[in-house]
């Protein structure tokens, strides 16, 4: 089965964990916009930093792949009632057609025998094939998405920084760049929605818990359409 390899944000993003209090006070109207502007700031930055990781491993392996990535890592914070705060975050899409393509063009010519040139019996040198690292692509599918996952729960505990109630919640919701509507008929989405309380938060930042601890409070959940 082809692994799924794009990430996006559906109406489930919201209602993982959103639970109602009656007695919640709502989020502040106008909070400081350069604590949100940071969030933001630090979410696009983990996510350049995962997109990178894996794309200069694809370019390293195979460098007539010149341009592997599509779009820009994004994000936009929004304060929500009752709820805490939602982060809609943009990640690039990493070219995998086109990876996938130049993968299986290279095959043959791993596959082929050596001949010998005309008049000599020194074996000619096959196209340099594709190296191990991306022969499975599925793999790097997998990289991928653990790099972004990890590099954005390492982001929520470290500069999660924005008003939060400790009933709360701060939020992320992933999805592909430049792809507001995802297709619903589409094999390769993911849905990646990231939770954690303002309780949890404020335990971690007490170091009443341990980084563990707290990445285990994180809630997580990944959708394959």
């Amino acid at each position: 089965m082809k692994a799924p390899t794009v990430f996006a944000l559906t109406a489930a993003a919201i209602g993982l964990a959103m639970p109602v209090y009656a007695q919640t006070p709502a989020v502040p109207a106008n909070p400081s916009r350069v604590q949100v502007r940071t969030m933001e700031n630090v979410f696009v930055t983990a996510v350049a930093s995962g997109v990178q990781q894996i794309a200069q491993k694809i370019v390293a392996a195979a460098p007539g792949l010149t341009t592997v990535v599509s779009g820009a890592p994004r994000a936009h914070g929004y304060a929500i009632d009752g709820h805490g705060w939602f982060f809609d975050v943009e990640v690039p899409l990493l070219r995998w057609n086109t990876i996938d393509l130049y993968v299986d063009l290279q095959r043959p010519m791993t596959d082929m025998p050596q001949r010998p040139v005309s008049g000599s019996r020194t074996p000619v040198t096959p196209v340099t094939p594709v190296v191990a690292e991306i022969s499975d692509t599925s793999q790097l599918r997998d990289e991928y998405r653990k790099a972004i996952r990890d590099g954005l729960m390492d982001a929520i505990l470290d500069f999660g920084q924005v008003p939060l109630k400790p009933n709360e919640w701060l939020s992320v919701g992933v999805r592909a760049a430049d792809s507001p509507i995802p297709s619903m008929d589409s094999n390769d989405t993911v849905t990646l929605v990231m939770q954690i309380t303002g309780e949890d938060l404020a335990l971690f930042r007490q170091t009443k818990i341990t980084r563990d601890e707290a990445k285990a409070r994180i809630k997580i959940k990944e959708e394959q359409r």
